[in-house]
């Protein structure tokens, strides 16, 4: 069995942007005879207010020193390195902050063995033709298979498809006011929506019947951003895309439990 430590802080600068830190011993919550240096090492940066995680990467840590500050207390001090940002690990979505050893059985972490790799260039790319390259390859993954995407067009939506009784029009982004940027736009795909019918090329698909979504898909956290006229408008992560891919893959699912996922997808 190896050794891995999670280490989780609230602070704004951590974990990226640093090369030293500390804990205080009241939150380092591994035994002394595991605190080693260059041991593998989770850094998770949580939201301070919602407790939300946010962001992970993977790395290691060394240099490890125990010093009392002026008024007597014990400070873990270390060094940090990062190798690469990594998807977040839902099974660390009910830790506090603190510093925390677990043992492991080998070098593929958490759910990794089942991630194609193009999962990792859509955490960290900052080129926006890439990101929506690859959000269009994960649907498609997920097991939405009749999904149209346009040639990308200022103004114009990433793509469109409908499962079941699900129509959804989507947009893959990598800003972070996209709100603003991004309204007319939205209000755009709401009448596309409310029309009945969505175009590609020749083939027209009726969803008057269906429930309709606008999904603004981004590496954010997934929420209703708005309902308009029948139409619900939400912000869509790729991290949550990823955990229903997941999912699937673990559970027997129906077509059925499927479209009922898909639908409350930011609402809980």
């Amino acid at each position: 069995m190896k050794l891995r430590y999670v280490m989780i802080t609230h602070l704004d600068d951590h974990w990226d942007k640093i090369d030293e830190s500390y804990y205080p011993e009241n939150m380092v919550h591994v035994e002394k005879e595991k605190i080693r240096n260059f041991t593998p090492t989770i850094f998770i940066k949580i939201n301070k207010q919602t407790k939300k995680l946010e962001k992970a990467w993977e790395g290691y840590i060394y240099d490890i020193r125990d010093k009392k500050d002026e008024k007597g207390r014990i400070n873990f001090k270390f060094r940090i390195k990062i190798n690469n940002e990594i998807l977040i690990p839902k099974k660390y979505r009910k830790y506090k902050e603190g510093w925390y050893a677990e043992e492991i059985e080998d070098r593929l972490w958490f759910e990794a063995i089942y991630y194609p790799p193009f999962f990792y260039i859509l955490n960290t790319t900052s080129d926006y033709n890439e990101f929506e390259k690859y959000v269009f390859m994960l649907l498609k993954l997920l097991g939405i298979h009749q999904i149209f995407r346009y040639e990308k067009q200022r103004g114009h939506p990433d793509g469109f498809f409908r499962f079941g009784n699900l129509a959804v029009i989507y947009d893959a982004t990598l800003e972070n006011a996209f709100e603003k940027s991004k309204k007319i736009q939205i209000e755009n795909y709401c009448n596309l929506l409310k029309r009945g019918t969505l175009t590609y090329k020749t083939i027209i698909l009726d969803v008057s019947s269906c429930e309709k979504q606008v999904w603004i898909i981004t590496r954010g956290n997934s929420r209703i951003l708005k309902k308009r006229d029948g139409v619900i408008v939400k912000e869509v992560s790729t991290s949550e895309i990823i955990r229903i891919y997941l999912k699937r893959l673990e559970e027997n699912i129906s077509k059925r439990e499927f479209e009922i996922m898909l639908k409350k997808i930011g609402e809980t």
